[in-house]
């Protein structure tokens, strides 16, 4: 039962903006090499993604962030500097090298989108091409290796912006960080929470944590939306499905912060615009 709603929330999240919303697994449970499946993108622009921080958009192809070579890159990349030069052009690393341009081009995209300040920019000495910032979650990575608060940070960013169907959707980033305390237009843009993420892929025995928020269950006959997505068929999705959020996170009295397992307050939420992208198995917001 586990296995099964497991996969059926990594569905849930690739799905989950106009089809998707995103999908991921925890590494040992993914069997499948990163180029054994293709998903046509959209778009790869490399322009900012709509709205102002913490707004986002979509998608980061699974199949390319679970590739053990991309994988590889990001640890590799943690131990140093993000800039090895004054132009902010990264380190040599070939573990990039093993992966495809397109997951390539992906994975730099948004490393760069998560990591690195608006304004700021990394450039791969490979291809030449230019990578911004956007939500500054790491911004200190520039000069000097990432630091493991910042892991956990940059780790739920990239999770936040899987998206298994390669479409081009908004999305708002909430959490305990000065960068990710949307407007009050913003979260009346994106009034319904969908999930928190949280884990440490710069960590051994990495594993992709999420639950999801009741207002989403009360709206959704859940197992039914879950079990419908892509996810529940797919080999290469899966998520360590923690259930509700109001049972998966708790409150420190003494901290004074929402904590959710060994993640602390580091963790983020997801918010989405309506339960229309949900299909008809969800209610409206009125």
């Amino acid at each position: 039962m586990f296995a099964f709603a497991a996969r059926s929330f990594a569905g849930l999240t690739i799905l989950a903006f106009v089809v998707a919303s995103g999908c991921a697994g925890a590494e040992a449970n993914n069997p499948v090499e990163g180029n054994d499946i293709v998903v046509h993108f959209d778009t790869l622009e490399d322009g900012d993604p709509p709205d102002r921080p913490p707004g986002s958009s979509n998608p980061f192809d699974p199949v390319c962030f679970w590739n053990p070579d991309i994988q590889a890159a990001y640890r590799l990349f943690a131990q140093t500097p993000l800039s090895a030069d004054a132009q902010g052009t990264l380190p040599q690393n070939p573990h990039l090298d093993q992966a495809s341009a397109t997951c390539r081009a992906q994975a730099l995209k948004f490393l760069a989108r998560c990591a690195l300040p608006e304004g700021a920019a990394m450039t791969d000495p490979e291809t030449g091409v230019m990578y911004r910032g956007w939500l500054g979650l790491a911004a200190q990575w520039r000069t000097q290796p990432l630091s493991s608060n910042n892991q956990w940070w940059v780790t739920s960013c990239l999770l936040d912006h899987l998206n298994g169907y390669g479409v081009v959707v908004p999305i708002l980033l909430e959490g305990a960080r000065a960068e990710l305390q949307p407007t009050a237009e913003q979260s009346a843009a994106f009034p319904v929470a969908e999930s928190r993420t949280w884990g440490n892929l710069f960590a051994p025995n990495f594993v992709a944590n999420v639950c999801y928020f009741e207002d989403m269950a009360n709206a959704c006959n859940v197992e039914q939306v879950l079990g419908e997505r892509i996810c529940d068929t797919s080999p290469y999705c899966s998520l360590n499905l923690v259930g509700s959020c109001d049972s998966a996170c708790t409150y420190n009295i003494l901290s004074g912060v929402l904590q959710c397992g060994s993640a602390g307050n580091k963790h983020i939420i997801r918010h989405v615009k309506d339960y229309d992208l949900y299909g008809s198995d969800c209610g409206s917001l009125e």
